[in-house]
């Protein structure tokens, strides 16, 4: 699933988010990344278009990034090359939790000291699973 967690996204990239006094602000070390104001109950934005456009290009590539199967930047750059993605200019492609997660390998299981089989069927493997808690589009 491609999910997306701004607020831990801002957390993990070590970004300070700050309410208080009417106003709110985003910070990363001393630099103001963005910040607003209060209105009534809501928290309106205050920020320069370049930095808009910069987020707005960032939501545009992760939201290819997930329609295209998790496609790589170098893939997704061929593509903008030959105008099949027309709607992003630039690729600016963030760390994606599930492409890190699929390339993650696993240990594998010992053999315990058994000789390998030599004849076909000899040793069977099966992943049994059931029943199922959710029911079938038959209703099974």
């Amino acid at each position: 699933m491609c999910m997306e967690d701004y607020e831990g996204q801002l957390d993990d990239t070590e970004h300070d988010v700050n309410f208080g006094g009417g106003a709110w602000r985003v910070k990363k070390g001393s630099m103001v990344v963005a910040r607003g104001h209060k209105r009534g109950t809501l928290y309106m934005t205050t920020s320069y278009q370049d930095t808009i456009v910069v987020v707005e290009n960032a939501k545009q590539t992760k939201l290819w990034h997930c329609r295209w199967g998790h496609m790589s930047e170098k893939g997704m750059k061929l593509m903008i090359e030959n105008g099949a993605l027309p709607d992003l200019k630039t690729v600016d492609h963030q760390m994606c939790e599930s492409c890190i997660l699929g390339k993650q390998k696993q240990a594998s299981f010992s053999n315990g000291g058994r000789e390998p089989k030599s004849e076909k069927l000899e040793l069977v493997h099966n992943d049994g699973w059931g029943p199922s808690p959710v029911a079938s589009l038959g209703g099974s």
